[in-house]
């Protein structure tokens, strides 16, 4: 499955929580609140896990533009986690576990 990656700034956040009377009336705005939408609703039907979507804030951006269904999820931060949202991107892990060793031997002595 393909990543999403959502560009959080103060402009869409107006964009996607303004009433539709408040919206303004050209073709951006419509698509954005309606790819919005339909993001929201793939979230909530896969129980609000957050298996594909990428939420970036841009310079500018703060915790509290992030639309309220995306608060608890890794919110990443542009240009600091570069380097994190690269790994995201190519589904590489940032540590890798140690191998497992033998398991331990469990005596046990009665009292």
């Amino acid at each position: 499955e393909y990543l999403i990656i959502i560009i959080i700034s103060p402009k869409y956040y107006e964009t996607v929580t303004a009433s539709p009377a408040g919206l303004e009336s050209d073709e951006r705005t419509y698509n954005t609140v309606y790819i919005h939408k339909q993001l929201q609703n793939e979230f909530i039907q896969n129980g609000s896990k957050n298996f594909r979507f990428i939420p970036i804030l841009f310079p500018g951006a703060k915790k509290c533009h992030v639309p309220n269904w995306l608060q608890n999820t890794h919110v990443y931060g542009w240009p600091r986690d570069r380097d994190d949202i690269l790994r995201r991107l190519m589904r590489v892990e940032k540590y890798n576990p140690p191998p497992i060793g033998e398991l331990p031997t469990i005596v046990s002595i009665p009292i």
